[in-house]
């Protein structure tokens, strides 16, 4: 049985919710198997929890409880492996401090894990996200113009390449994406796995992808950049989820 078919199987033993907080469960439910896929792991589940973080306390734990109640389900009915639970990450639980722009100098220097450093380093130097990341060919780099070019679903990005950033990036023109096994693009636990080993390895374990990404925008902040041209860079549709560092 397919883990969506088993959210069914979940609901049903629900007893007394309401149609509306069935239809609550169900797409809290699916949007965690969307990020988990088919195989749950602790990997995976840390995944999914870097999702939540800019979510509002009430969201999180709402959603936390739903994914607790649903992984109890499946643990007695044998649908996985091991007792799995997920818990809220201990800042969420803090007034939100001021973001801090961090030193990251040693980004660029040598590192045991090189696929992790390019990965922090297309993060904090263009604001990507993981999945744009590993989804970007070398086709996608115009090394004459030194841009690179993001294409998610109708919306197309240019954002330019600095002078270093390029020299990353010209060893891997001979290949079909730029992080890729045989031909083929990794998975996003693979590159959550190589990004961790790498900001452990510099000393940065508190960081994460989503933290990364901030560094980006505080930044842009500090070189007086726009607000609107931070989000156009970001591939936001408005400036709302901006305005906090104004």
């Amino acid at each position: 049985m397919q883990m969506r078919d088993r959210i069914s199987a979940f609901l049903e033993e629900k007893q007394g919710l309401s149609a509306n907080s069935k239809q609550s469960y169900k797409y809290d439910l699916e949007q965690f198997l969307d990020i988990v896929g088919e195989r749950i792991s602790e990997t995976s589940l840390k995944i999914y929890q870097s999702q939540l973080a800019n979510l509002k306390l009430s969201a999180q734990k709402r959603k936390i409880s739903a994914c607790n109640q649903f992984l109890y389900f499946l643990y007695q009915i044998g649908g996985v492996d091991s007792f799995y639970r997920l818990e809220l990450a201990k800042q969420a639980e803090k007034k939100t401090a001021k973001p801090e722009l961090l030193d990251l100098d040693s980004f660029w220097q040598e590192s045991a894990y090189p696929e992790g450093r390019l990965l922090a380093l297309l993060i904090v130097e263009l604001g990507l996200l993981p999945s744009e990341i590993l989804a970007l060919k070398t086709s996608d780099v115009n090394l004459d113009f030194q841009v690179l070019r993001i294409n998610k679903a109708s919306q197309q990005r240019i954002l330019s390449l600095s002078t270093n950033l390029l020299g990353e990036l010209e060893p891997l023109m001979g290949q079909t994406y730029l992080f890729e096994k045989a031909g083929k693009p990794y998975s996003r636990q693979w590159a959550f796995r190589q990004l961790e080993a790498f900001l452990k390895e510099k000393g940065f374990s508190d960081l994460s992808a989503q933290g990364l990404r901030e560094q980006f925008i505080l930044r842009q902040i500090e070189e007086k950049v726009d607000l609107y041209e931070i989000a156009k860079k970001l591939g936001l549709k408005t400036v709302m989820t901006l305005e906090k560092y104004r």
